[in-house]
């Protein structure tokens, strides 16, 4: 598939400058999801399509805290007049949140408060120990743990106010506890329903290691607040728009990117965002004078909160899925990569469902960066850091990958960044060069699809197997520990990426012959066909399966789950305990969630997690709470899954 000509007008066309305006543009918006500020950014992106000649699509998706889409939970709507603290010492008054000033001064769907305080220091506050010897009851507790942990612990157990916020995420070199103490985190409840059970603000952690001082120090600390807040159902807008051939029906390429986090969100997510709007803008004016052309396929750029509405697209009319025969998810983009510390990153699905889009996506990527001559001039070298990384999920792609939607997604992310999730996340930290690289590379990877022919298919099956190929001499180089596991693993995602080629409508002997040449390099590569992992393999003998009940993706966050509030205590805990303890936290269950098939027994699922990221949950003990066992156990109490007996 020949990318050249193409890159080369959309060189000509996509403008990082323009892209760096609409960040400024978006990120005047408090874009929390199911709010005002989300509704008006998207008024504001419909009227930057239709001044492009890009026809707005809206549909709008319930934001009442009842409705799920694939499992995954709506939020309700939420405003915000005003909400305020003032720190209390005596006679010295000192205010140290503002909604006016900083939205991010306040933890996002608070419920209404009003009221004086006293201030007790927990630590995180996200273990029971962190409450000893401390009487918490009315009062606000400062705290650097998740906001629902503490919520959990402080407020619904031992009887606490509110809470005053101050932790974030560490990511170092790149991030450390140094870094920025005065910037804010971005700290947000997520209600499992319409009523809002706690409120809270957030402070810096330069602040709050001020204000736990002067407690220690013996200083009677009081919080005075007022939250004028509520929860009420609003709709969400998913906008989207389509540059489709004439006859209507066709397939589609998917670009998407979440609209949504509060202000100003610069690079997460207004960069995704900016960079789709002008990847459609590129693409539009291109077919406009003649320069390119969809032929059987269409491309369509998608707009949503993230998860949610995701979820909502896929969920409320799943012919979609059959249609869209690959995605590509943006998410934070546009970094300056010298301030941020970050590196331009396609990161894949997991290799059951890897695709013919990473292929592509990674040859775009690497085909429309910016280019300057090596030393001597005898070669060229792209300024940009670039790599490609395993399955992590975070993101929309995660709805899309679930087996449930079966859509090919890859994500491009600049990552980490150093004001990720803070109030420091401004325009100024963007760069037009990242962001013009990134709609370069989102626009030839979807008009590449979209006015592809049959040649130009078998053109990227064939770059398909040659990209499989190599991956599996990467393998055969790793070191001996990892040989087995990563080899086993290429050997996957090869089968899973040229099986996907069927979505496009290539040749079944076309897929054959590819089949056969990938085998036959394989052999030359590694001298014989790579062994299946023994971690991999299937249990023996008659063995309980777990069978999802539900056609979706878990929820990220575990407590919005169905039913989470209804579960003892000892359970919801082991939620907790388990993704704490576990090898590589979260990830190793939501890649379980993923491999659960209503085939493989827990052997054959602890396998497939491991192959794909090396980590080893246990199979069985249902009394460790990091066992699949115990895990399953638990999504079945929830009603999300069962067992049946595996066939011997």
């Amino acid at each position: 598939m020949e990318l050249g000509p193409l890159i080369a007008a959309l060189r000509a066309e996509v403008s990082g400058e323009r892209a760096l305006g609409a960040v400024r543009a978006l990120a005047r918006h408090h874009r929390i999801q199911a709010t005002a500020g989300y509704a008006d950014a998207a008024a504001w992106l419909c009227g930057e399509l239709a001044a492009s000649d890009l026809a707005p699509e809206v549909e709008m998706v319930a934001g009442d805290g009842r409705t799920r889409h694939l499992g995954i939970l709506a939020p309700c709507g939420w405003s915000c007049a005003r909400a305020s603290a003032v720190l209390v010492d005596g006679a010295a008054r000192e205010r140290i949140a503002d909604w006016s000033a900083e939205p991010l001064s306040v933890i996002q769907r608070s419920a209404a408060a009003s009221g004086r305080f006293p201030v007790v220091d927990v630590g995180a506050g996200s273990e029971p120990a962190d409450y000893a010897g401390r009487d918490v009851r009315g009062a606000v507790v400062l705290a650097s743990g998740a906001p629902h942990r503490v919520l959990d612990l402080a407020v619904r157990e031992r009887g606490a106010a509110g809470i005053l916020a101050h932790g974030r995420r560490l990511f170092p070199p790149v991030r450390t506890a140094t870094h920025d103490p005065e910037a804010l985190s971005y700290t947000s409840f997520w209600w499992n329903g319409t009523t809002p059970e706690g409120w809270g603000f957030v402070v810096s952690p330069g602040r709050a290691a001020r204000i736990a001082a002067r407690l220690a120090a013996g200083a009677r600390l009081e919080l005075e607040v007022d939250i004028d807040a509520s929860l009420h159902a609003l709709d969400m807008p998913l906008v989207s728009a389509v540059l489709a051939p004439t006859g209507g029906g066709a397939p589609e390429a998917l670009v998407l990117a979440h609209l949504c986090h509060p202000r100003p969100g610069a690079n997460d997510n207004a960069s995704g965002a900016a960079a789709a709007l002008e990847a459609a803008r590129a693409l539009a004016a291109l077919r406009a004078r003649g320069a390119w052309a969809p032929r059987a396929r269409a491309v369509r750029f998608l707009w949503v909160p993230e998860f949610t509405g995701s979820a909502a697209w896929f969920g409320r009319d799943p012919a979609r899925a059959a249609r869209t025969v690959a995605a590509l998810n943006l998410d934070m983009v546009g970094e300056d990569q010298n301030a941020c510390g970050s590196t331009f990153l396609l990161e894949h699905p997991p290799y059951g469902a890897a695709s013919f889009g990473e292929t592509l996506a990674a040859r775009a990527r690497r085909e429309s960066q910016d280019w300057t001559t090596s030393y001597s001039g005898a070669g060229v070298v792209g300024p940009a850091r670039m790599a490609e990384v395993p399955y992590g999920g975070g993101s929309d792609h995660a709805v899309l990958l679930d087996p449930a939607v079966g859509v090919p997604c890859a994500m491009l992310i600049q990552w980490p960044d150093r004001w990720y999730h803070t109030s420091l996340d401004t325009p100024d930290r963007c760069d037009p060069r990242s962001l013009a690289h990134a709609a370069r590379t989102a626009a030839a990877w979807a008009g590449a699809l979209a006015a592809a022919d049959a040649a130009d298919d078998a053109a990227l099956a064939r770059d398909v197997r040659l990209d499989a190929a190599a991956r599996l001499a990467e393998a055969a180089r790793a070191p001996a520990a990892e040989r087995a596991r990563r080899v086993a693993r290429e050997a996957a995602r090869a089968a899973a990426a040229v099986a996907s080629l069927a979505r496009l409508g290539v040749d079944p002997g076309v897929l054959e012959r590819e089949r056969a040449a990938l085998a036959a390099a394989r052999l030359v590569l590694l001298g014989a066909e790579p062994e299946e992992a023994p971690a991999a393999a299937a249990g023996a003998g008659a063995r309980r399966v777990p069978v999802r009940r539900v056609n979706g993706p878990l929820e990220m966050l575990r407590h919005l789950l169905p039913g989470w509030s209804e579960q003892p205590r000892a359970a919801r805990e082991a939620w907790h305990v388990a993704e704490r303890d576990a090898e590589g936290g979260a990830l190793g269950y939501d890649l379980a969630w993923f491999a659960c098939d209503g085939a493989r027994d827990l052997e054959a699922i602890a396998g497939a997690v491991w192959l794909e990221c090396g980590h080893r949950l246990p199979a069985r003990g249902s009394a460790d709470p990091r066992s699949l066992e115990a895990f399953f156990e638990r999504t079945a109490a929830l009603g999300l899954s069962t067992w049946q007996e595996a066939v011997p």
